[in-house]
């Protein structure tokens, strides 16, 4: 008798997948969580930016409602409570959301990021300090320093961010590095110019449109006194001065201005520069160079913008603070452009 059989399933257990380099992959790990993390309080940088300012438009649009009578008793009643809620909304979130504290969250975890992706953009196209035999030792020595500057807090953030499945560069050679890593950057930060020169623009924009009316309102009280209009003087000017410090934080133009400079001099390094001849003392150079830039890039933004936020009151810029959010990240060490604002 023919008994039916069947092939016995054969199961593999799962195997932990077991780097190849552990050095490089852990420097790689740790450069996405910093990224994903830094990128996570940005956004929330940004929301709580926007929603601030959103707060001192309405309140005061609602106290100057309030202040006229509109709506009669229940609508002064009701304008004035919106008024002192939004206010003490947004001086919370001032207090809370958009202090130093909080941007550090951000600019700290970006700065881990930028100095881990171009340590390992160094180990793989075998430049200085990664050409002799000890490059992994070196590169274990370098994570250990980055990592070393977060403090328990910063850990914790990158610790609670999955890295995610972006791979490993694959430039081998002194040619892709110009091609993935310089012209990339160069092209990224190029691009970028018109980005940033265009947000600075569109908030000068509304901030030229509310001083527009706070002079309209003041030149009709003057000419019709009956129609009462100072007290929306007022709260034009409030809100101008709200965008203007919504201005002076973010900076958008100065950060443009940065970005210029950046490409240019990555354009000039890459015309300079032929991989084909180059020696590898040549080569070395070259690529410490470039890192130079991109590294001088991302610590003259940090240092650019003010980390202040909107108050109501047109606040002297401060260029030595570190920067809120509102701007695109710069990639200074990265090979891909993270995208916001």
């Amino acid at each position: 008798m023919k008994a039916d059989t069947a092939d016995a399933e054969v199961t593999t257990p799962d195997i932990p997948h077991r780097p190849q380099d552990p050095p490089l992959e852990l420097a790689w790990r740790c450069h996405r969580q910093w990224s994903l993390a830094a990128e996570a309080a940005k956004q929330r940088l940004n929301n709580w930016r926007k929603g601030n300012l959103a707060l001192l438009v309405i309140g005061a649009l609602a106290g100057a409602a309030a202040a006229t009578g509109w709506g009669g008793t229940g609508g002064t009643r009701a304008s004035a409570t919106g008024a002192t809620l939004a206010l003490a909304l947004a001086g919370l979130i001032q207090a809370n959301a958009l202090n130093a504290d909080q941007t550090a969250r951000w600019t700290r975890a970006r700065a881990a990021s930028e100095a881990l992706k171009a340590e390992v953009f160094r180990y793989l196209v075998r430049v200085d300090p990664y050409a002799g035999p000890d490059r992994s030792a070196v590169l274990k020595a370098q994570l250990a320093v980055v990592q070393s500057r977060a403090n328990p807090a910063q850990l914790v953030d990158q610790q609670n961010t999955k890295s995610d499945s972006s791979p490993l560069p694959t430039l081998r050679s002194i040619a892709e590095y110009v091609t993935l890593r310089a012209q990339h950057q160069a092209d990224w930060h190029r691009e970028q110019i018109g980005v940033q020169a265009g947000r600075g623009r569109t908030l000068r924009i509304f901030q030229l449109a509310a001083t527009g009316m706070g002079v309209t309102f003041s030149a009709l009280t003057t000419a019709v006194p009956s129609w009462q209009l100072s007290i929306w003087t007022a709260a034009a000017t409030t809100i101008a001065a709200a965008i203007g410090a919504q201005v002076s934080a973010t900076r958008y133009q100065r950060v443009a201005e940065a970005y210029a400079v950046t490409t240019d001099q990555l354009d000039r390094l890459i015309a300079g520069f032929d991989p084909t001849v180059a020696t590898p003392d040549e080569q070395t150079l070259f690529v410490t160079e470039v890192e130079r830039v991109l590294a001088n890039q991302n610590n003259g933004w940090t240092d650019l913008l003010s980390a202040a936020p909107a108050t109501g009151k047109a606040e002297p810029p401060a260029g030595t603070t570190e920067p809120p959010a509102g701007t695109d990240d710069p990639p200074a060490g990265t090979g891909e452009p993270p995208v916001t604002g």
